[in-house]
């Protein structure tokens, strides 16, 4: 009962948020009105930050603001009729926002805070991996535990693999292994077992700053992964059967 008046306020904070901004503005002292829709004023700031959030850039940009900011009063107006505003739906949807903006908001910071260094042995490390033929095992993981008994081979050239698996492959040495998650959860082990020049295939040119740029991200990416396992390991989290729910 405590979690649905939690969801109640945030859902009554989150509509007070929304209609605060798609209100239109008190215009009775500044006279400012750039248009007037169904009643509703717009003034003419409205209109020039509705341009500079659509990046509106030619001369008929206040024309295409004011358009724009037509239709959109037009049809919040329209659901208001319909009486959506007021529907269950309409509030799911306002928490499922509210919250997504939330988790949004989090990691951006996080990531913006991440630093990793790339150095010029990393880049060189991608680089000397083309025209290599890579064996390499996938290795599930389920609840935790490594089933080496459902481990898959493959040999397949670095060059003919997907950027994301060139990225970790070329970060291990042979013998090296990896362990891969999914939003902080591990999904799986990688496993290099060797690398051989491959016969007729001649090293692929990649730009070393684009190789730079996927390594810096890829690493970051690694940073976040353990921030959540982190996250995950300190949460008491509780999985109920069905059988129990239904005693």
């Amino acid at each position: 009962m405590k979690y649905l008046f939690v969801i109640l306020a945030l859902v009554i904070l989150s509509s007070a948020v929304t209609l605060y901004y798609i209100q239109p503005e008190d215009l009775s002292k500044t006279q400012d009105v750039a248009v007037s829709i169904n009643g509703h004023q717009v003034s003419r700031k409205q209109v020039v930050d509705q341009g500079l959030r659509q990046g509106y850039h030619s001369g008929n940009s206040e024309a295409i603001s004011i358009n724009s900011l037509v239709t959109r009063q037009l049809l919040l107006d329209e659901a208001q009729r319909l009486g959506i505003d007021r529907e269950d739906e309409f509030r799911k949807a306002l928490k499922d926002y509210y919250e997504q903006s939330l988790i949004k908001v989090l990691t951006d910071r996080k990531l913006k805070s991440v630093k990793v260094t790339v150095t010029d042995a990393d880049v060189d490390r991608y680089l000397a991996c083309s025209g290599q033929m890579m064996t390499f095992t996938r290795i599930p993981v389920e609840g935790g535990k490594v089933l080496l008994d459902q481990g898959r081979q493959n040999s397949v050239l670095f060059d003919d693999l997907s950027e994301p698996l060139r990225i970790v492959l070329a970060s291990l040495k042979p013998g090296e292994k990896i362990t891969q998650f999914d939003t902080g959860t591990e999904v799986g082990v990688i496993l290099l077992d060797k690398m051989e020049k491959a016969e007729g295939f001649d090293p692929v040119k990649y730009d070393r700053d684009r190789v730079r740029e996927l390594l810096s991200n890829y690493q970051k990416s690694l940073e976040i992964d353990k921030w959540i396992n982190g996250l995950r390991k300190n949460a008491s989290v509780v999985v109920f059967e069905e059988d129990e729910k239904n005693d």
